[in-house]
Formats: structure tokens, C-alpha cells, sequence
């Protein structure tokens, strides 16, 4: 399946869960739009986060330092707020 069909299924399956249980009052297109795109860029994304997850992983237990891992990736473009709705 398509990053772009999972991504709409993620987002229907948001919209039909929250208006079952009346959670909000009014959801506008620009975010649901919002919604898409995060989700899309995530799943375009999934590749390096499972990457970053097992360098977590692999980092030593106990007292010695960790490595930073930046998680999730940084973006070059700024990321849609998507609670501000």
C-alpha cells in the first residue's frame, strides 16, 4: 500500500473516531489537511525513525553517556501545530 493511501486511511479513521464520540464541535478542512500531511510525512519519514530507534537501542545501558538522538528527525520545513485547533 501507498504512503499516500495509508496516510488517508489514518485520517479517516481520525475523523470518523473523534466525531463518534463528539470530541470536537467543528474540524476544518485546513485540518484535516494538517492531519494528512503530518501523517504522510511521517510514514515518508519511517525509514530514518526506525534507524534513529535502533541507535537508541544500541546505546550502551548503565551509568555511561548516552549519544544524542534527535527524534523525531529534523524537518526543514516547520511542522503543522496540529492542537491548536
Amino acid at each position: 500500500m501507498e504512503d499516500e493511501e495509508i496516510a488517508f486511511k489514518l485520517v479517516e479513521l481520525y475523523v470518523r473516531e473523534v466525531s463518534e464520540r463528539g470530541e470536537r464541535r467543528q474540524m476544518s478542512l485546513d485540518s484535516i489537511l494538517n492531519a494528512y500531511m503530518y501523517a504522510l510525512k511521517r510514514l515518508r519519514n519511517k525509514e530514518e525513525e526506525i534507524n534513529n530507534m535502533k541507535a537508541i537501542e544500541e546505546q550502551p545501558a548503565g551509568g555511561e553517556e548516552l549519544e544524542e538522538v534527535k527524534y523525531p528527525p529534523a524537518a526543514e520545513e516547520e511542522e503543522p501545530d496540529m492542537l491548536s485547533e
